[in-house]
């Protein structure tokens, strides 16, 4: 059963209007690309060996 009371109306108001702003506003980081980009190079890396085995 959900609790329609004012009060948790707005919580709930807020908490989708502060994950709107956060997907507006989050820039990837420059840590998060170098991660990307090292898991990106071990792929291709681990398919280059895969293939050199078949």
């Amino acid at each position: 059963m959900k609790n329609h009371s004012k009060g948790n109306n707005n919580k709930n108001e807020i908490e989708l209007l502060l994950r709107k702003a956060l997907r507006i506003k989050q820039k990837p980081s420059q840590e998060l690309n170098d991660s990307i980009i090292r898991q990106y190079e071990k792929n291709i890396e681990q398919r280059k060996i895969n293939v050199k085995r078949l």
